[in-house]
């Protein structure tokens, strides 16, 4: 039985039901456009299928709308793809559990990817409907627009005659906008030095956030785990020597990272063991509504050589002065985030941190 074939429009939710059983996360896209593909192939329309794998779907205009100007419908099929703790689930090779709660669809464990399979599914609704009027229809649905728009840029319009593009890639229902946020994804890679260390090993976590879309959930005030993480072994820094060992945090650059961990060596132990608690209640008062689930944990880690005392002062200092979040908002438009970014990644190597960032601004 089908999650959703009790919601309506019925049509939309059963296209969107089977693309939510298709993996179709960024740099992950060859199924889903062969879906496309096949989709086209089965109602004989004509279609375009890159080495990108975009695609462009036309129909010919129904009669009596012969005359009237093509109009080009536009949407992306890659999604963000981000689990919670615990969740055992490999997007790259399964599909979604949805799950409805009153009228909120949810995959269980995942994000969702209404973002932006929902443009799809309706595009395709359009297209398999026999009932609808409507001049030329061009759907054109790119890929790895979450990693920097990178199908829109390879994409050969040759085929299309359009000069009105309606872009289904926005929150808002009965809503239209004029303009776009633009934005990038930039990386700050940081050399680190290593020396000998005599002291006890830990790791500390940061996770339970909630986490979130880093354009369309940017504004809710929800924590960032990267810069909480910063936070404690700032804090811990205070009360014992530190030398940090590694860190990690966040799974993409577009997502708020709802988990972040350091493996550090400490001088006194127990100061940072009380300091990762005195955070930990901190941070539960702090993001009690956005993130209720927030905890700092510590526990015992294997050993091995540290950043020297510079190494770690830098990634402190970056961790905890870095520019995240909210950075200026729109004069013209109140409520409108014009600016913004996300500290999403952290990756460590023996000889280097790096640190990714998705900067946005309309």
């Amino acid at each position: 039985m089908a999650v959703l074939e009790h919601l309506e429009p019925k049509r939309v939710f059963s296209f969107f039901e089977q693309i939510c059983a298709i993996p179709h996360g960024s740099g992950n896209t060859k199924a889903i456009s062969d879906y496309l593909v096949d989709f086209a192939k089965a109602r004989g329309l004509e279609h375009y299928q890159d080495e990108l794998n975009n695609v462009i779907l036309i129909k010919p205009a129904t009669p009596g709308y012969e005359a009237a100007p093509a109009v080009i419908l536009q949407g992306h099929m890659d999604m963000v793809c981000d689990v919670a703790p615990g969740c055992a689930k490999d997007m790259t090779r399964e599909g979604l559990d949805l799950a409805v709660d009153g009228d909120v669809i949810y995959a269980k464990g995942t994000t969702l990817g209404g973002d932006d399979g929902i443009a799809v599914a309706m595009a395709l609704a359009i297209l398999d409907s026999d009932t609808l009027a409507h001049p030329r229809l061009e759907v054109v649905l790119t890929v790895d627009e979450e990693i920097g728009m990178l199908g829109a840029a390879g994409l050969d319009v040759s085929p299309l005659q359009g000069r009105t593009l309606i872009s289904l890639d926005s929150d808002t229902e009965d809503t239209l906008f004029a303009g776009c946020a633009g934005g990038n994804m930039s990386y700050l890679t940081m050399p680190v030095s290593r020396a000998p260390y005599d002291g006890t090993a830990l790791a500390i976590s940061v996770g339970g956030l909630l986490g979130g879309h880093s354009g369309v959930e940017i504004d809710l005030g929800r924590g960032n785990a990267n810069m909480l993480l910063g936070r404690v072994l700032r804090a811990v820094q205070k009360k014992t020597e530190l030398r940090i060992i590694s860190v990690s945090g966040g799974s993409r650059e577009n997502a708020i990272p709802s988990a972040a961990c350091a493996q550090v060596a400490v001088s006194d132990e127990a100061a940072a063991r009380a300091v990762c608690v005195e955070l930990d209640a901190a941070f539960k008062a702090e993001l009690a509504t956005t993130d209720p689930g927030v905890a700092v944990s510590v526990s015992a880690a294997g050993f091995a050589e540290p950043m020297d005392e510079a190494s770690t002062n830098k990634i402190v200092c970056l961790l905890t002065c870095a520019p995240n979040g909210i950075q200026v908002m729109s004069a013209d438009m109140p409520g409108l985030v014009q600016t913004s970014l996300n500290l999403g990644t952290l990756n460590c190597t023996e000889s280097a941190l790096t640190a990714g960032f998705c900067l946005r601004s309309s």
